[in-house]
């Protein structure tokens, strides 16, 4: 792996860490209409998705809003929404509960999306892009149309890369940042630049002496759930878990017109009166709305932490992650 590699011709003690993750998986591209060439869509399961095989015709519902339900109902069905106004949750709900045995929701501003439904259904629920929506939306003016989702769990390999330079004592200040990013997008700020980071931090750091011993993490599979660093977490003895003493985390570093972060306010008061002594401005933030990065698995065990991102969010999670 590129990553081992890398840190092992810095000099660095290396390791794979390989762990289990169940995926859901969607079949070909994610939605098929069935038509005489069928045709193919990029979807993306929402957490917490129900899984199954279903087909029936694709039937669109506007917002999915209780007034858009048809009084026939919608049995045997896989229902099309569009994004807004109402939860996710509320609109599998409303489709479901008149018969539906899918629903399929395109985004109302522009690229993918991935949503989180609050409790599970029994049908599966899956998100198209706003482009691919009115697409979709377009070809069922004219006609019914006849469409198919599978969606299965299965179990797949992840893996972190653990890189290790001893120090002075049995402190451990950890160093890490996730290297996957959300399918079907390239990734380029989250997180290409946290590790690109990362590995710059390392060979900075290759031939210093440090009184703690250093680790350097890149992890796996933090977009399907924070699963590399949970089970790093999880692997540790009491004992390591109580001598790490610091993790920071580069995620999404290369968008707005700065560095910020947030974290535990002794660290963070530091980080930030340095900078200010070498002429780098750094903003100390109350944090990023929902905290879903490798740092947040930290800080519930009990680790201070602190996590370093650019200011501007506006990209993550969007096709405009790119180099450009």
């Amino acid at each position: 792996m590129y990553f081992q590699t890398k840190l092992q011709d810095l000099g660095y003690e290396t390791e794979i860490q390989q762990f289990i993750v169940e995926h859901v998986s969607l079949a070909g591209m994610g939605l098929t209409l069935i038509t005489p060439q069928p045709m193919e869509f990029a979807a993306s399961a929402l957490d917490e998705s129900g899984l199954g095989d279903v087909s029936g015709i694709l039937t669109p519902v506007g917002l999915a809003m209780p007034g858009d339900i048809p009084e026939v109902g919608l049995e045997g069905r896989i229902d099309f929404a569009k994004r807004g106004v109402i939860t996710f949750q509320s609109k599998a709900e409303n489709v479901f509960e008149a018969g539906a045995v899918g629903l399929v929701i395109y985004n109302n501003v522009s690229g993918p999306f991935r949503g989180v439904l609050a409790d599970q259904p029994e049908f599966p629920v899956i998100s198209l892009s706003l482009a691919d929506g009115e697409a979709v939306q377009d070809l069922l003016v004219d006609s019914e149309i006849e469409a198919s989702i599978k969606l299965t769990l299965e179990n797949l390999p992840s893996q972190n890369v653990i890189a290790q330079k001893p120090g002075a004592s049995d402190a451990v200040v950890v160093l890490g940042g996730h290297f996957d990013s959300v399918p079907g997008l390239s990734g380029a700020n989250d997180n290409a630049s946290g590790t690109a980071v990362l590995l710059a931090i390392a060979e900075l750091l290759a031939d210093v002496d440090l009184p703690y011993t250093l680790r350097i993490v890149p992890f796996g599979s933090e977009e399907l759930g924070l699963l590399g660093s949970r089970f790093y977490v999880q692997e540790l003895s009491s004992a390591e878990l109580e001598n790490t003493k610091l993790m920071l985390n580069f995620d999404a570093l290369s968008t707005g017109s700065g560095v910020a972060i947030f974290g535990d306010g002794v660290f963070t008061d530091l980080i930030n009166e340095k900078g200010s002594e070498v002429g780098v401005d750094v903003r100390v933030s109350q944090g990023m709305r929902g905290d879903t990065s490798v740092s947040a698995v930290f800080r519930e065990a009990g680790v201070p932490f602190v996590m370093f991102f650019g200011d501007g969010a506006s990209r993550i999670h969007t096709e405009l992650d790119t180099v450009e």
